[in-house]
């Protein structure tokens, strides 16, 4: 559990840090502060281990998130914020599951693993979002819907074999 209490409060930092930069770039001062210190409030939670902060903390990035779309701030610090967020946050409730079940075999291997899946899951959800960002495809309703289709019919396949591979 040592590589992963050192990378959540790394990534805490960083999702505090790009909203504040994105908002001190867009002149919102009142912004900044409450990210900096939203941003601390959460490192002190994790080191008193207070698992309701992490949730209520990445509610309220999101929502900081979704203003800061409305003032105007680049969407590269809004997307590296809540990614960031989001790696925060897993590891959090990882660490507080690992507590709970101390004698759990492997548990180095354990860490490993989760930390790989979620590298390869936020790397992917990064990349795939900044060329959401970035791409520009003009495609008709019927396109749309279809393509929509796929992608739900996809994911609930994709659930449904992550559980029975869990299990």
């Amino acid at each position: 559990m040592k590589l992963t209490s050192r990378i959540l409060p790394i990534s805490t930092i960083i999702a505090a840090g790009a909203l504040a930069v994105g908002y001190g770039l867009n002149n919102q001062p009142l912004g900044v502060l409450f990210f900096v210190a939203l941003g601390l409030l959460w490192v002190v939670g994790q080191r008193y281990e207070k698992p309701i902060i992490a949730s209520l903390s990445l509610l309220c990035f999101v929502i900081g998130a979704v203003f800061g779309g409305w003032y105007g701030v680049k969407s590269g610090w809004l997307l590296c914020s809540i990614t960031a967020a989001l790696l925060a946050w897993d590891l959090n409730h990882f660490i507080h599951h690992m507590q709970d079940t101390k004698n759990v075999e492997n548990a180095r291997a354990l860490e490993r693993a989760h930390l790989q899946r979620l590298g390869v899951v936020g790397g992917l959800g990064l990349l795939l979002s900044a060329s959401a960002l970035t791409i520009r495809i003009n495609l008709g309703f019927s396109v749309v819907f279809g393509l929509g289709l796929i992608a739900v019919f996809g994911l609930s396949r994709l659930i449904r074999y992550l559980r029975r591979e869990s299990d």
